[in-house]
């Protein structure tokens, strides 16, 4: 599996640089964001589009970063209580294979005969 993750994010890297390579004119061109809410107008300054790219790249792996170390911890909590109820459970069954069988007289056993005649 780890030769599989080294192959995709090499793959990955290559495609990246093709793409990079490729649109370089495109992407170096500079832009100028602007936003208007409610009256406030914010404007940026000018920055390349490839900038803008990278960042929400990085943006977006710390986000999924983010949610995949969330649902680690949540997963590695789940485990933990599966595991503590199976050792209770195991214990419960351990006890109860340790108590003593009663002398009792169980269907399709005639009532004269005892426990240690089934021996």
């Amino acid at each position: 599996m780890r030769y599989i993750k080294v192959l995709l994010l090499s793959l990955f890297f290559f495609v990246s640089m093709i793409f990079f390579i490729q649109n370089n004119q495109v992407l170096s061109s500079l832009l100028v964001l602007q936003i208007d809410i409610l009256g406030l107008k914010l404007i940026s300054r000018e920055i390349p589009f490839y900038l803008i790219v990278l960042v929400s790249f990085v943006i977006g792996s710390l986000f999924s970063m983010m949610y995949f170390l969330y649902e680690k911890i949540r997963l590695a909590r789940e485990l933990k209580a599966a595991k503590v109820k199976l050792a209770a459970l195991e214990q419960e069954v351990t006890s109860l294979r340790n108590l003593p069988l009663q002398n009792e007289t169980y269907p399709g056993m005639s009532r004269g005969k005892s426990n240690e005649s089934l021996s």
